[in-house]
């Protein structure tokens, strides 16, 4: 019966997450997944000190810190910058695709993919349509290249970071490990777009039928992008340090 309760609550949940909020009580993701523990506190099936063992605090605070060095190379216009290196280049949609999965796997390597994706999506976006070119494809590469950089470092997931406290991994040693798996992810999710949409991305009346996203244009700030960048440094070889490995999760 115990199982059943919180197979139940479980089911309940992904089910919720999966449509992305409850309308008719007015609740996105982060709700549904706070209602999923006020639904297993108030079954009895877990305690407040069940959550306080299953939570690792330093994991969360280092997390935390990704995503404040991710907004920061967002608004320092970093992210833009990237945007146009993309959108603008001039050698075909082979090359635009190509820099699509480089440039957004590589930063999903060292950035937190929530704040990269929300930043770089209007972006690129809007790039693809003002040369015509039908955005659909490079965003699908943008997520699957996202998800397939930050598998390559112990910093490019909350995953990762429990997977390293759990093993007892440093940043250099997990770098060495998954990095050819993820380059090779990228080089399959590059083959897999190209093929699928190579004859589709510059269908130009299919991109003009599509709404621009609204989009904030943040100009280069040169000294916060470089304090941005000294900040991720840190924290690498904070996490190359024998004394500053994560602790294994309870």
């Amino acid at each position: 019966m115990h199982a059943a309760i919180v197979l139940l609550i479980l089911i309940l949940t992904y089910i919720g997450m999966a449509a992305g909020r409850i309308a008719w009580l007015q609740v996105d993701r982060t709700g549904i997944a706070l209602l999923a523990v006020i639904a297993l506190l108030a079954s009895g099936e877990m305690t407040l000190d069940d959550f306080g063992s299953a939570v690792d605090l330093p994991t969360l605070a280092f997390l935390f810190a990704m995503m404040i060095i991710s907004a920061q190379f967002a608004e320092s216009g970093f992210i833009d910058l990237c945007a146009r290196t993309i959108t603008e280049t001039r050698r075909g949609t082979a090359t635009l695709l190509a820099l699509t999965v480089a440039i957004g796997g590589g930063l999903s390597a060292i950035l937190a993919n929530d704040i990269l994706i929300i930043a770089i999506s209007p972006l690129l976006i809007a790039g693809a349509q003002s040369r015509g070119l039908d955005p659909r494809p490079l965003v699908i590469a943008l997520a699957a290249a996202t998800n397939a950089g930050s598998a390559a470092t112990l910093i490019g997931n909350p995953q990762n970071i429990l997977i390293g406290a759990l093993g007892r991994l440093d940043f250099w040693t997990f770098l060495t490990i998954c990095a050819v798996p993820a380059m090779f992810t990228l080089i399959v999710v590059f083959l897999v777009v190209w093929l699928q949409w190579r004859t589709r991305i510059s269908q130009t009346v299919l991109a003009a039928t599509l709404d621009p996203p609204p989009i904030t244009v943040h100009p280069l700030d040169r000294n916060q992008t470089i304090k941005g960048g000294l900040r991720p440094c840190w924290c690498c070889s904070c996490c190359s340090r024998p004394r500053c490995r994560a602790k294994p999760v309870r």
